[in-house]
């Protein structure tokens, strides 16, 4: 692998081993929780990166393969126990794949300094999002949905979805910071439900930024796979736990972790 961001040095190949090993590791963790989340991970794994060095116009592109690997890992399992909406998520997908496509447009006419502001940005979104989530109540609640929804409601959730799908492709996110809030606050989902469907969502969105990016030679595969491989394997063990978790506790953890990384990203930036 081509260690990104100024990690390479020493002896190539003891790096590359350690570099992939890391990686691995910080997939599994990444993949862990943003299963509970109902994230692709992005908004773990980028700041880290960064933190590390790594250029965020290299980590983004590597960051959407790991998504797929949160993704894929437990969504079979959430699936069989019917908390995934498959139909919800193919509606809303047709609008996000679109901003995806248009996100890597974009992506290649910021600059780093742009990119990590558009991604604290994200983060602050976030945040406000699964405050708003944990008010409105938990799935224990047994609010009602149903589709298809008000024209009204399927009109803010598409656009909204359309925002995610650029902010993916541009940013090295799932989309599921905007996701989730959309599929609870606008729709009307349930929480867990919400969170299992974003699930398949982020993997769909992320699929369409990794074939744009491969396309333009954007993906450090050294970087990216071992982050997938780490990132599945997170997931699939934390698909047992989302079944049972409380949200309310990891709702705050969220917040604060998202908070907390906006703040160092906006003065990196600045």
């Amino acid at each position: 692998m081509t260690p990104p961001g100024g990690l390479r040095g020493g002896c190539r190949a003891s790096l590359y081993v350690e570099e992939a090993l890391l990686a691995l590791a910080l997939g599994a963790a990444a993949g862990f929780v943003a299963t509970l989340l109902g994230i692709g991970g992005g908004a773990i794994i980028v700041p880290l990166l960064v933190m590390a060095g790594v250029d965020i116009r290299r980590a983004a592109p590597a960051s959407l393969v790991a998504i797929l690997g949160t993704s894929l890992g437990g969504l079979r399992y959430l699936h069989r126990r019917g908390l995934v909406d498959v139909k919800t998520a193919l509606v809303l997908e047709t609008a996000t794949t679109t901003g995806a496509a248009t996100g890597v447009w974009l992506y290649g006419l910021l600059g780093e300094r742009g990119l990590t502001l558009g991604f604290a940005g994200a983060l602050l979104l976030s945040a406000v999002g699964f405050y708003l989530r944990e008010r409105r109540g938990s799935e224990a609640r047994g609010e009602a949905y149903r589709w298809p929804p008000k024209p009204s409601r399927l009109a803010a959730a598409l656009a909204a979805s359309l925002g995610a799908g650029i902010l993916s492709a541009m940013l090295g996110i799932g989309g599921g910071v905007i996701k989730v809030p959309v599929l609870v606050l606008v729709l009307g989902m349930p929480i867990r439900y919400a969170v299992s469907t974003s699930k398949l969502m982020v993997g769909i969105t992320a699929a369409v930024g990794v074939a744009g990016h491969a396309l333009k030679g954007h993906i450090d595969w050294g970087l990216a796979l071992p982050l997938a491989a780490g990132t599945y394997v997170g997931a699939t063990a934390s698909s047992r736990v989302l079944v049972r978790a409380r949200p309310r506790i990891l709702y705050y953890i969220a917040i604060l972790y998202y908070i907390a990384t906006a703040a160092y990203l906006i003065h990196k930036a600045l």
